[in-house]
């Protein structure tokens, strides 16, 4: 999960200040979804939400209360007007709650923003020492409807490359070194297992965490997976919430470790 969450509606947003925050910063972007709701949720802490507010619609405003609430401990920026701060009169005297008036040029909105981060120095620290940092996933699977599922699941979250076949996961490692591989088990020619052998035998990407993805339950073939100690494995009918709540644990623990 990456260190600011930005919501809006797809459709409804103003598009220059959108594409200067996902430019500058390391953003995950979500629209004004449940499910999405859920998974934030279940994520670890955000430092900093930014949301579209301005003529969003009633579901939207209901799930964005949820997040906010829950989130007790993130700093909220909202961009919008005065009549779309009045849905939210509530929660505005939260003391990490930010108001910042759209529509306005990206120059005079970015010097709005920069005295949102002066206001607090802990998040202005955080926000310069890891923007544009993104978490990097290759995707391994030759099955290309898991491919676009997977995909479609982990691009607002993460920056993701695929491979469809464990010789083009190889081959891509050559060129690209991933803080994360997701490696299909059960692929023709060269399985998951053989990947996972040629991954550990070459130094220069033998420590990238892998993890396996398997449609298998059968727990000997699980268990000879887990002697080759990838950091785990997710199964194939996981849903969505799910799926991205396992991955992202995995960055965090990476995270635990450094």
């Amino acid at each position: 999960m990456k260190d600011i969450l930005i919501i809006r509606e797809e459709n409804n947003v103003d598009k220059s200040i959108f594409e200067f925050l996902k430019c500058k910063y390391e953003a995950t972007t979500i629209d004004f979804d449940s499910k999405n709701a859920e998974f934030i949720m279940a994520s670890q802490e955000i430092p900093l939400v930014i949301a579209f507010i301005k003529d969003i619609s009633a579901s939207s405003i209901v799930e964005l209360r949820r997040i906010i609430v829950y989130l007790k401990n993130a700093h909220i920026c909202l961009l919008g007007s005065h009549f779309d701060y009045e849905k939210f009169t509530d929660l505005i005297e939260r003391e990490n709650l930010y108001c910042i008036d759209l529509p306005k040029p990206v120059n005079a909105f970015q010097k709005a923003f920069d005295e949102v981060l002066r206001q607090n120095d802990e998040l202005n620290v955080l926000l310069k020492g890891k923007a544009n940092r993104k978490h990097s996933i290759l995707l391994v699977d030759d099955d290309p409807i898991c491919l676009r599922t997977m995909t479609s699941w982990l691009h607002n979250f993460y920056e993701v490359a695929v491979a469809k076949s464990g010789a083009a996961c190889i081959s891509f490692l050559g060129k690209t070194k991933p803080e994360l591989i997701l490696l299909d088990y059960e692929m023709p020619v060269c399985d998951g297992l053989q990947t996972l052998e040629m991954i550990r035998s070459e130094p220069d990407y033998a420590d990238i965490p892998v993890v396996f993805l398997t449609g298998v339950s059968d727990s000997e073939k699980v268990m000879e997976a887990l002697k080759l100690k990838p950091q785990g494995y997710i199964l194939k009918n996981t849903d969505r919430i799910e799926f991205l709540n396992k991955v992202n644990a995995i960055f965090e623990k990476q995270a635990d470790k450094a």
